[in-house]
């Protein structure tokens, strides 16, 4: 049972068989981490505004709630797990010990639009894998969030009729496409061409010669996509080894650029549109059966730590916690 009566908007309070639920969910998913070697770390929900300027960019900083305190001091509520474990452990990586696996649980805080499903304070579930090589923890890693969703799901049937029980989980790179953006379009146009493909355009697709990316994922010749055909052909072998392992246990597993195509890396595609994210790398997400809203999302962060003058890979993931709820509810009713 949830209760929202005079909270804020976007918040509510999880209560009785809500609450046990969510611990026992969060007891499960903890249970599989530390057995696959990861370290429960407990960040603070407040933080210093300045430290995440570098880190944010546009419409990220603009969900985050900042006041000043009583010392006059700039704080904000933490709204993002990722970038404040970077900010903390960038300054160490020299006394570190790599590889580190690490996970975390609590809520965050954005100042978001609302939409079913999605609040302004929730509860989110994730891992980090810092330092080794970046191959083999982009498998381990993604293979970890497949296997989270699966104890989150619980136990379905995913043979013959099985659809509605299958979960779909979208690859891509970020910034995949953007030479062949800034081929098609140039650089005025480019930004507004990678938002087009990104809710699916066909006709402008088309007209740049990408009409493969939003009907397919990813062209046909990969090397329309310049220096990023590389990286997007290992991506293929990824998934292609992924599904084998993944199939019977029903998670579909698919390339696709068109859902990654705002998450450009030039500078000269996005700047200013507040679109622009911290992943530089390989980036999922996963959904439920006839959602469009992200059970979680993914991916390789290198550039955050450089951008604080640490060096040091890093992949990661976050589930929120009232989604996977959700979908294990769903479960047990069908």
């Amino acid at each position: 049972m949830k209760i929202s009566a005079g909270l804020p908007t976007g918040v509510s309070a999880a209560l009785f068989d809500s609450a046990r639920r969510r611990r026992r969910l969060e007891a499960r998913l903890s249970t599989l981490l530390e057995e696959r070697g990861f370290a429960e770390v407990l960040l603070p929900i407040l933080d210093y505004f300045e430290p995440y300027r570098p880190l944010l960019t546009g419409r990220r900083l603009e969900q985050l709630y900042r006041f000043v305190d009583r010392d006059g001091q700039l704080l904000v509520l933490r709204g993002d797990f990722t970038p404040m474990l970077a900010r903390l452990l960038a300054p160490h990586l020299d006394e570190l010990e790599l590889p580190l696996r690490l996970y975390y649980r609590g809520d965050v805080v954005r100042h978001q639009p609302l939409r079913p499903g999605r609040m302004r304070e929730y509860s989110q579930l994730g891992a980090e894998l810092l330092g080794g090589d970046e191959a083999e923890a982009d498998e381990r890693m993604l293979t970890l969030f497949f296997d989270l969703l699966l104890e989150a799901r619980g136990e379905a049937p995913v043979s013959g009729d099985g659809e509605e029980h299958t979960l779909r989980v979208v690859l891509g790179v970020a910034g995949a496409l953007d030479e062949a953006l800034l081929a098609a379009a140039g650089e005025r146009e480019a930004s507004d061409l990678a938002l087009r493909i990104a809710s699916r355009d066909r006709t402008a697709a088309r007209r740049a010669g990408l009409a493969d990316v939003v009907e397919r994922g990813y062209p046909a010749d990969l090397s329309v996509l310049g220096g990023a055909g590389e990286a997007v052909s290992e991506l293929l072998g990824l998934r292609d080894r992924l599904s084998s392992a993944y199939r019977d246990a029903g998670v579909e597993i698919e390339v696709d650029l068109a859902e990654f195509a705002a998450a450009a890396l030039d500078p000269r595609i996005g700047v200013g549109d507040g679109r622009r994210g911290y992943y530089d790398g390989l980036m999922f997400a996963a959904y439920a059966p006839g959602t469009a809203l992200a059970l979680g999302v993914g991916g390789r962060y290198d550039k955050v730590f450089r951008s604080l003058s640490g060096d040091c890979s890093a992949v990661g993931f976050s589930f929120g916690l009232d989604l996977l709820l959700e979908l294990g509810a769903a479960e047990a009713r069908s």
